[in-house]
């Protein structure tokens, strides 16, 4: 597969990257593109925990509460056999 970068501050950036590392632009593109997908998968699993960590949060904060009618759900609604208000 062959790419092409039209683009001129990549192919500046990728030069001086090349002339200063000495080393050649597709090892150079490969470690870039490889760090930035373990950015990004880092960045994933961050979200997920914090969304999991805020889940459980709330999860804890919700069962702490006090119940504000003992009533059973049933009971509370009254419905009858029919499922009609009663």
């Amino acid at each position: 597969m062959s790419i092409t970068i039209d683009n001129a501050e990549v192919e500046a950036l990728l030069a001086d990257l090349t002339a200063t590392t000495h080393r050649a632009a597709p090892d150079l593109l490969l470690e870039l593109l490889r760090r930035e997908r373990a950015r990004v998968e880092e960045e994933a699993e961050r979200r997920i925990a914090e969304g999991l960590a805020a889940d459980e949060t709330m999860r804890r904060r919700f069962e702490a509460s006090r119940i504000v009618d003992p009533r059973p759900i049933e009971e509370i609604l009254a419905y009858d056999e029919s499922g009609l208000p009663a």
